[in-house]
């Protein structure tokens, strides 16, 4: 929009200067310098920024369970602390949050098994946070995908678990509930990891499933390897608050 704004803006003082019209090529000139300096602030600035955010907002899940053991992944706030994540990696207790070094309780207040999707609730402050679209991706568009790695501990038994980033692309078409992206298996512990449209800056869904590619033998191709979220709008609205 603000794009095509531009270009009427410019068209507007083409005309303006050949009817000799000087003041207002003075305002239109005004116009395009505060529509083309806006997309310069929001594409060098306000976009980074809000990625810069997720990545901050993204923190790890421990699961721990008497059979199951424990389970690891991934986590991204969406509201002053309110989280989401897949609901593969959580339990209705015994769910933990690591926010900075220390492993905070959570609490599951909403959870879909068939989407694979949780909302988690803690008793402490964290203070990044991310910004959520109900937009769904558009089909060959580019997101980040923001999760934790399963550490491993060193001989002081540190934790060595990192946060990492990955590129993915966006295949089509983009269901309501489902968001398939082509790019490399993702690592163990990315269950939940956040995954950002890098043209707003803002989360669009949670990773919850990965698809490893195989040969087909028919067509003598190998098929793509298929990383698989759910979309945010698929959060009832009460709970993205």
């Amino acid at each position: 929009m603000a794009a095509i704004t531009l270009v009427l803006v410019s068209i507007v003082s083409a005309l303006v200067a050949i009817l000799g019209l000087q003041s207002w090529v003075a305002i239109a000139a005004v116009i395009a310098a505060v529509v083309s300096g806006s997309q310069v602030v929001r594409k060098e600035v306000l976009i980074p920024w809000r990625v810069k955010s997720v990545d901050n907002s993204v923190a790890r899940i421990l699961t721990r369970e008497a059979r199951a053991g424990a389970r690891l992944g991934s986590a991204v706030q969406i509201a002053p602390r309110r989280w989401v994540t897949a609901a593969h990696v959580v339990a209705a207790t015994g769910t933990e949050l690591k926010l900075g070094d220390t492993w905070i309780q959570a609490r599951v207040i909403y959870r879909d098994e068939d989407l694979d999707l949780a909302v988690l609730t803690v008793d402490r402050d964290w203070p990044w946070l991310s910004r959520v679209s109900a937009d769904l991706p558009s089909p060959g568009s580019r997101v980040k995908v923001t999760g934790w790695t399963e550490g491993r501990r060193d001989k002081e038994n540190r934790d060595r678990g990192l946060r990492a980033v990955q590129d993915y692309t966006v295949q089509g078409p983009v269901e309501e509930s489902l968001i398939v992206l082509a790019g490399a298996i993702p690592p163990r512990g990315f269950s939940g990891a956040a995954v950002t449209d890098v043209e707003t800056g803002k989360v669009v869904g949670v990773l919850f499933n990965f698809r490893p590619g195989e040969m087909d033998f028919h067509a003598g191709l190998p098929r793509m390897d298929e990383v698989h979220a759910t979309p945010l709008s698929c959060i009832p609205s009460e709970y993205l608050r």
